[in-house]
């Protein structure tokens, strides 16, 4: 019976939640974000950096568990919802960031673009990247 129980407490999953990191390229002159500037990169309310480049925030997939937990610790929302406000600014001409497939090519694309932000649950271990705001 004791040996059932281990067995059983060993299959069973375990929900454990890395880490979502912000992250930009090293040459990005800032060190740190708070959650509203995060949030006003990721609406398209601020599109530029205090040195004047253009900022080019990144996204993975809506399918995606990073996502999600991207979209509710910095929107208090869900990524559903935050379509139909995406749904309204492409009406008035404005795109959504840029979607990524995988928080690898979200990395190598943050480590190519001087002005890119984006979002992993990787800890970018790439000499080209900085975190700038940790969500635990």
């Amino acid at each position: 019976m004791k040996t059932l129980l281990i067995l059983l407490a060993v299959s069973l999953p375990i929900s454990v939640h890395a880490d979502l990191y912000i992250i930009a390229n090293k040459d990005l002159p800032i060190e740190k974000l708070e959650k509203n500037d995060i949030s006003s990169i990721y609406l398209l309310k601020k599109k530029h950096w205090d040195n004047g480049d253009d900022i080019m925030p990144i996204n993975l997939p809506a399918t995606a568990d990073a996502r999600a937990r991207f979209t509710a610790q910095i929107f208090d929302s869900t990524p559903e919802k935050l379509g139909s406000y995406w749904d309204k600014m492409l009406f008035k001409g404005e795109t959504p960031p840029v979607t990524q497939n995988s928080e690898q090519a979200v990395i190598m694309f943050v480590e190519r673009i001087k002005g890119a932000i984006g979002y992993v649950e990787i800890k970018p271990q790439s000499s080209q990247i900085k975190i700038l705001q940790q969500f635990k």
